[in-house]
């Protein structure tokens, strides 16, 4: 039997709005072209925050000062454990130097309803914006056509 692949995201948030990353359009790769988390696979041996702390490190040019775990996440469509972790952003985009995917942006909860988003991430948010400790994203939230009581 096959290992689950471990897996470290980042929910990088300013105010109301997440950072996505545009995947490269390589048919190798899960969701190519489709907006996503940052983050990546873990090295074996390496632990969650090193690993979330590299990943970022390489795709994005940044050591984030504050990486906070929220919880793990089972995807049931392909066999994985994903590390969840809430992480400020606090530069200007600009500041960033995309090195993996093909754009990066800050987007709305709203204007996510209008992009080809990966689909494990919709079905996380739910659960991880309610771990969250930002009060503009969770009232964005519930503001949202995603949120359902």
């Amino acid at each position: 039997m096959n290992q689950p692949l471990m897996v470290v995201k980042a929910i990088i948030y300013q105010g109301d709005r997440l950072l996505l990353q545009l995947r490269d359009n390589k048919p190798e790769i899960y969701y190519p072209n489709y907006w996503g988390l940052f983050g990546g696979l873990m090295e074996p041996g390496e632990l969650p925050l090193k690993a979330i702390r590299r990943e970022l490190e390489e795709e994005l040019g940044w050591s984030p000062p504050d990486c906070r775990f929220l919880c793990t996440w089972e995807d049931p469509t392909i066999p994985s454990m994903t590390y969840i972790f809430a992480v400020p952003l606090t530069v200007n985009i600009s500041y960033l130097k995309l090195t993996e995917g093909q754009a990066l942006e800050l987007f709305t909860l709203n204007e996510l309803t209008k992009l080809p988003i990966v689909p494990t991430v919709l079905r996380m948010l739910p659960q991880v914006i309610s771990l969250m400790d930002c009060p503009e994203l969770k009232a964005a939230w519930q503001d949202s056509p995603f949120f359902v009581e």
